[in-house]
């Protein structure tokens, strides 16, 4: 326990294994109740006009712990927490809410506790010897985007030799199934530490969707709780296009800004690279549905092009190889393709639709080996 006579308050700003660890660290356990029993049995006693006088030396809320909490408790989270702490206990607080965080700042400033702040650093994987043997890595992977491969390369390298404050933001689009999301993960494997933060835009539709962008009541997650909580500096938001023009708001002060706030989080958001996908033609075309306020706050545009007829084969025959270990003996690889090239076009296929050609023909012919066994037997 802390030998002065003030609370000794640690603060640990990042992801939960972030907080984990750095608990592990420091060798901290919470012998006692937990801060949620806590809530808990107090409201218990309450209801039962009881006494409830627990207290706590060393006391760790994690940020779901906030969840619990409803109405006016929110507003009292720091004075809790010191209901529940001697005078000298140490508390240990994962991503405080931005009123309790306030709140212990100022006690700080009067000199009335101790306060440690630490902050999860994330980066950009800055390996410049190797930088051309991941983006070699991603070409051999990525079929038929080689521009669009070079043009993220040139912002890659940039974010690896400068540090930028606010997040640096980059639009992927063209068709459907053409390699944007692919590349994405392609590139959280080679400069995230395999690590991303994704949402699903196409999934914002209602008042929930609102709450969650722009935070709502306390005991209820949000954007900024999520992105407090991300393991790395990419933020993936999928398919941009469906999003309803209605919360973009919440977009500009997420692109233009060092901090994001909701409202009830502040997040540091600088060095993060957000990238964005949408199945948008040409720039007119974005410009046009996404409006121009968030249209100029997206830093780079890269466009995927259509497949040509060589594209097409290779992911034909790079589909076909992946199903190897799954097939087994079952089926040759060559009378699959054979098969598969009569029904895939030279143009205007993706990878998607020559996914499934490639499903619909391994079925067929698994089909065909099974009834001309049965033929067989009788």
């Amino acid at each position: 326990m802390n030998e002065n006579h003030k609370r000794k308050y640690f603060i640990f700003i990042g992801s939960k294994s972030y907080f984990d660890k750095k608990l592990d660290d420091l060798s901290v356990e919470n012998s006692g109740y937990s801060f949620r029993q806590l809530i808990m049995y107090q409201d218990v006693a309450q209801k039962n006009e009881l006494e409830f006088d627990r207290k706590e030396e060393v006391l760790i809320l994690s940020n779901d712990n906030y969840q619990s909490l409803v109405g006016a408790a929110i507003e009292r989270l720091g004075t809790i927490i010191e209901e529940f702490t001697y005078e000298n206990s140490e508390i240990y607080i994962h991503n405080p809410p931005r009123y309790l965080y306030e709140y212990l700042k100022k006690l700080h400033k009067r000199d009335l506790i101790e306060l440690i702040v630490k902050n999860e650093v994330y980066s950009i994987v800055k390996d410049e010897n190797n930088f051309n043997v991941k983006i070699d890595s991603i070409l051999q992977r990525i079929i038929g985007q080689n521009k669009a491969v070079n043009e993220i390369s040139k912002s890659l390298w940039y974010l690896t030799k400068i540090n930028t404050k606010k997040p640096y933001v980059v639009m992927f689009y063209g068709k459907s199934s053409i390699g944007k999301t692919e590349l994405v993960r392609e590139i959280a494997k080679e400069f995230f530490d395999n690590t991303f933060f994704e949402k699903h835009l196409s999934m914002f539709k209602n008042i929930q969707s609102f709450d969650y962008l722009f935070g709502a009541e306390l005991n209820r997650r949000s954007l900024g709780y999520d992105l407090l909580e991300r393991e790395s500096n990419l933020i993936f938001l999928d398919e941009f296009d469906k999003c309803e023009s209605s919360f973009y708001s919440a977009f500009y002060t997420l692109f233009d800004n060092e901090i994001f706030k909701d409202a009830n989080y502040d997040v540091n958001m600088s060095g993060t690279l957000i990238i964005l996908t949408a199945n948008y033609n040409s720039l007119e075309d974005m410009k046009k549905h996404l409006g121009l306020p968030i249209f100029y706050r997206i830093d780079k545009f890269i466009k995927f092009e259509d497949f040509e007829s060589s594209t097409i084969y290779a992911i034909v025959k790079k589909e076909i190889s992946s199903r190897k270990k799954e097939l087994g003996s079952l089926l040759d690889e060559e009378l699959i393709y054979s098969k598969v090239s009569m029904l895939v076009n030279t143009q205007g296929e993706n990878a998607r639709t020559i996914k499934s050609k490639v499903q619909g023909v391994i079925e067929e012919l698994l089909f065909e080996n099974y009834m001309n066994s049965e033929d067989v037997d009788h």
